[in-house]
């Protein structure tokens, strides 16, 4: 990298003598974050040929594990579509889906009868502790060959990036 790559950040001038990298001058570069979408979609590509096996698509398996990450607290259809991304009404043929495949159950609200809250079935934890395996092996050798400072590095480097992306969205709902 030469020094015309690096610039000056506004931390530089307040005294951090550490460079920033400047994509904006390096243009045959691949920007940062297009770089994170295509892994992101290599992933999900890599995921959905291996989970084909189990019959689960991205689409089937994303709110399974949403539902065995509550812990065995029931949640409902609104809540599970915060936690997935998707409006409620495009969850809804998902939902039905995995419950005609016996792996999640729907239960009306005490408090709600209009309410409905979902639960993993003995066998959609089953097929949760499959995908998990798959993931474990997918993620093991995405990262043969890596130490673990330079894994546990990467692992930080996300979560800052999963954590600064969370602010920017509060600040552009508020800027609305």
């Amino acid at each position: 990298m030469t020094n015309s790559q690096l610039s000056t950040s506004p931390a530089q001038v307040a005294g951090d003598a550490q460079p920033f990298f400047d994509p904006i001058a390096v243009p045959q570069a691949p920007l940062f974050g297009h770089l994170l979408m295509n892994v992101s979609r290599t992933w999900r590509q890599v995921l959905e040929v291996r989970l084909a096996e189990l019959g689960l698509t991205d689409a089937t398996w994303v709110p399974l594990f949403h539902l065995h990450a509550a812990a065995g607290t029931p949640l409902t259809l609104k809540q599970l579509a915060q936690r997935v991304g998707l409006d409620s009404s495009s969850l809804v043929r998902v939902v039905d889906l995995l419950e005609s495949r016996g792996l999640l159950v729907r239960h009306s609200d005490a408090h709600d009868r209009r309410s409905k809250s979902l639960c993993l079935t003995a066998q959609g934890q089953h097929v949760v502790a499959d995908v998990r395996a798959k993931l474990h092996q997918v993620e093991g050798q995405l990262l043969q060959g890596m130490d673990s400072t330079t894994t546990a590095a990467l692992r930080h480097g996300l979560q800052q990036l999963h954590t600064r992306l969370i602010a920017i969205q509060a600040q552009d709902k508020a800027a609305q």
